[in-house]
């Protein structure tokens, strides 16, 4: 019982260092949990508010390839200075002015595709392009939140590690000064003193290492959330990981899969639209023209509409260069469809396998954890009553603190695997 209340003790003192450290580097103000670390990284990551404007860049192409089926007006005014006036004279009072001294033009025009078989087909490929690169937008995205999810865990394995460290502190100072009271009685010699002294600077010293690793692991996740440092992760105990549903499921919810597949698709189309520009394109057109002079009828306007027939015979072969690309592209693409369905299929295997190995790892660390703690406990009581030697003391010490270190190692490789199995199925990060 006097072990145990020392160690309560002992873990009080801690937390209550620990909050006085971290309110010296950093005030805290809110706790952040993964899921409002990725809310903040969709809105102000600067690699995602780059790969927007990229996506938008790319959807203007789809407004191009509907102007090629929308008609076109154009409207045109000119003015031109004659060096004479010339007129016809029609009749004893009336002239007919073909060119005044200032000449007035204007015309409005227009262009109505009717029958366009390959820009139709075109806008089919567009369509599909466009859906493709939503797609690899919504893969790098997933590639940023997976970021800021490792970042998270990470900086939440340094606090638990930091924790740690602290304790060990606690549990070196208690030492010294057991040790410095046994050698006033002149129960131990200045040896163990020196010794306690030396433990208590080295886990001194490796808490000043383990909190320049916290902080930079904090930076790094600011930085990739665009947030100033003033929270802290809290780590939401984590629910069984659902059952993926096999590998046709996570092929339809993998992006980059999806993108493939419709790059495949948009470069068919394409094929398609390059074979249809053998067929002939029909179009509507008109004009309107008015003007400051007289025309061969007597009017000063004019009107004309018509049908225009347009069919290219012969172009050097740039048609059928043009279909074989697309061709090629859309063969590309479906190999590559076929290469990232075997590496999905393996990732889900090795997945699985990963996290039930972590997970065991997990266990083994939580029992050598308590296991360390019931040595260090026994070790002190032995010690206590002289039957135990100081380096057995210290051994015991280093020994509980090495235990929790990869007991926080533990937890951050089992949340990471548990991130690339949900990766791998589809299912990270999932729909914000």
């Amino acid at each position: 019982m006097k072990v145990v209340g020392r160690r309560v003790l002992a873990a009080n003192v801690v937390l209550a260092c620990l909050a006085m450290s971290t309110a010296r580097a950093a005030p805290v103000a809110r706790e952040m949990t993964l899921e409002q670390a990725m809310a903040q990284a969709r809105k102000a990551n600067r690699n995602l508010v780059a790969l927007r404007a990229h996506l938008a860049q790319a959807q203007t192409n789809l407004d191009l390839a509907w102007s090629a089926l929308f008609p076109t007006v154009a409207a045109q005014g000119k003015y031109t200075r004659n060096n004479i006036a010339f007129g016809f004279p029609i009749s004893a009072t009336e002239t007919l002015t073909v060119q005044p001294k200032n000449e007035l033009d204007g015309v409005i025009s227009f262009t109505m595709p009717l029958i366009a078989p390959s820009a139709t087909v075109a806008l089919q490929a567009v369509k599909s392009s466009v859906l493709a690169s939503e797609a690899d937008f919504e893969t790098s995205q997933n590639t940023v939140l997976f970021s800021v999810a490792q970042a998270f865990y990470a900086a939440a394995s340094t606090d638990e590690v930091m924790l740690a460290r602290l304790s060990a502190i606690e549990v070196a100072r208690a030492t010294l000064q057991y040790a410095q009271t046994r050698y006033k009685n002149g129960s131990v010699t200045k040896v163990d003193v020196d010794r306690a002294e030396l433990a208590l600077i080295g886990a001194e010293q490796a808490a000043r290492e383990s909190r320049f690793a916290r902080e930079q692991a904090y930076r790094a996740l600011a930085t990739l959330i665009q947030s100033e440092r003033d929270f802290k992760v809290r780590v939401v105990p984590a629910t069984a990981t659902e059952e993926s549903g096999g590998l046709e499921l996570a092929l339809r919810l993998r992006p980059e899969f999806r993108a493939l597949e419709l790059a495949t698709r948009s470069a068919d189309a394409q094929g398609r639209a390059q074979a249809w520009r053998w067929a002939p394109s029909l179009s509507a057109f008109g004009n309107l023209r008015a003007f400051n002079y007289d025309n061969f009828a007597a009017e000063r306007h004019a009107w004309a509409v018509g049908l225009q027939l347009d069919w290219v015979l012969y172009d050097g072969g740039v048609r059928d260069a043009q279909r074989h690309l697309a061709n090629a592209q859309s063969q590309e693409a479906a190999a590559q469809s076929a290469v990232l369905r075997d590496a999905i299929a393996d990732d889900l295997s090795n997945g699985h396998g990963l996290l039930d190995t972590k997970r065991y790892a997990q266990q083994a660390a939580e029992r050598s954890v308590a296991l360390a703690l019931e040595t260090l406990q026994l070790v002190r009581t032995q010690y206590e009553a002289g039957n135990s030697a100081q380096i057995d003391l210290l051994q015991a010490q280093d020994g509980l603190v090495a235990a929790e270190e990869t007991l926080a190692q533990a937890h951050f490789e089992v949340a990471l695997a548990d991130l690339t199995l949900r990766r791998a199925a589809g299912t990270f990060p999932g729909r914000p």
